[in-house]
């Protein structure tokens, strides 16, 4: 994304701000935009794991349908631009940089009128729902930040529906200490009278759901693990109550749970009138495409990348490592960020390394590569420090094992994915 004088000052500006709990800076620049949220038909998709493939499935499905879909997501992995999506296609330069100009204008606004200023991820969540509407979007689909309940994208009086993808631990400095105090903030997003759909949860996370919805009169459907009848691994093939014959290209075992989650979304969406044909789903389902999630970048050498960033995501990449390349050896080159449970992480993942490179991601929060080392060895286990991207790569590709994979933060990956294309030949 290439901004222009006036946007990278305006953000440069804000990103010193901070952040600040609660939504009053918010629903003031929202209002300050005349509440263009309020006339759109969102799906709001919260949770731990799983709500970017969540959405891409939603947006692949109501797009072959025919209508004009907005997506909403974060972080950004490859290209800022990737966070503001209609019908597939990122937001261009200039628009955004049209955009964000009169971001600027009312966040001014906000500042000399109520002495409150909005945070960055606020402006740019407002952006979106600014863009989706004056581009005439039938449906828009909005993924969580972080939490739920006072996520800038909350600052919405009803919603089509709220969906929940798996409500695990992360964040716990902002979130809670337990699941169930996570679980609630995530809940936060359920309109009362309105419909919410749930994947199959942990009993404490499902507790909390089914509290807040009976609290709020939301109709909540559960996913029906036992209604999956499974055809092929892989590539992935099932039954799912009326649906048959579903295809997911998505890799990782858990994409299983994620495409339910849409089926029986897709279910709810249509009990509120929404049209959506059997064909629709089908193909829409086929043609999904989510990089960073247990991605091939290469088949010879074989080298994926995938975002497990917290304990959660790590016990889904297991289970896909378990499954889907039981016998092969694999070389690790880890980046962690240091508020993660890396070290649970480890004890999880290391029995399937071969050899293990540790780098640095270019983030903030970034947990020194000699410092993973260290842990690592800590744990019985050799493992090497990188300098550079470059450096773990041609490492990883000396090693010798069956498999590379890069995995730890998603802060990393696009930078490592721009170096496998440019240093290896298939």
């Amino acid at each position: 994304m290439t901004f222009d004088d006036k946007t990278r000052a305006f953000m440069d500006k804000i990103a010193k701000k901070g952040s600040v709990l609660g939504l009053d800076a918010m629903c003031l620049l929202m209002q300050a935009l005349g509440d263009p949220q309020e006339q759109l038909q969102v799906i709001h998709v919260a949770g731990t794991n799983g709500k970017g493939s969540t959405c891409a499935m939603l947006q692949s499905i109501l797009c072959l349908q025919g209508y004009r879909v907005g997506l909403y997501t974060s972080p950004a992995v490859f290209c800022y631009e990737e966070r503001f999506s209609i019908d597939g296609a990122y937001i261009d330069a200039a628009t955004f940089n049209t955009y964000m100009h009169r971001m600027e204008d009312a966040w001014q606004e906000v500042e000399r009128q109520h002495g409150v200023c909005a945070t960055i991820f606020e402006v740019e969540t407002a952006l979106a729902y600014l863009y989706f509407y004056e581009a005439g979007c039938d449906y828009v689909i909005m993924e969580v930040g972080m939490g739920g309940a006072t996520d800038a994208s909350n600052v919405l009086n009803h919603s089509l529906c709220s969906v929940f993808a798996a409500i695990g631990r992360d964040h716990m400095q902002f979130l809670g200490p337990d699941l169930e105090s996570i679980a609630r903030i995530k809940a936060g997003i359920m309109k009362a009278g309105g419909q919410a759909v749930s994947t199959w949860q942990e009993p404490k996370a499902a507790k909390v759901l089914e509290d807040v919805a009976k609290a709020g009169k939301t109709g909540l459907t559960f996913c029906d693990e036992s209604k999956v009848k499974i055809k092929q691994r892989k590539p992935l093939c099932y039954d799912y109550r009326e649906f048959s014959d579903i295809e997911v290209p998505l890799e990782g075992s858990y994409q299983l749970q994620n495409s339910v989650l849409v089926l029986e979304t897709i279910r709810t969406l249509r009990k509120l009138g929404v049209v959506i044909s059997d064909a629709a789903v089908k193909e829409g389902m086929q043609k999904t495409v989510w990089h960073g999630r247990m991605e091939c970048l290469c088949k010879e050498p074989l080298i994926y990348m995938d975002g497990a960033h917290n304990l959660p995501a790590a016990k889904r990449l297991w289970e896909t490592l378990e499954s889907d390349f039981t016998n092969k050896s694999i070389t690790y080159i880890m980046g962690v960020l240091a508020d993660k449970e890396y070290e649970e992480m480890l004890a999880l993942l290391l029995p399937r390394a071969g050899h293990i490179y540790t780098v640095t991601p270019d983030n903030a929060r970034a947990l020194p590569a000699e410092k993973l080392q260290k842990t690592i060895e800590n744990l019985s286990y050799a493992a090497l420090a990188c300098p550079s991207l470059e450096d773990a790569l041609y490492q990883a590709l000396q090693a010798g094992d069956d498999m590379i994979l890069a995995f730890g933060s998603l802060s990393y990956l696009g930078d490592f994915k721009k170096i496998v294309k440019a240093s290896v030949k298939e």
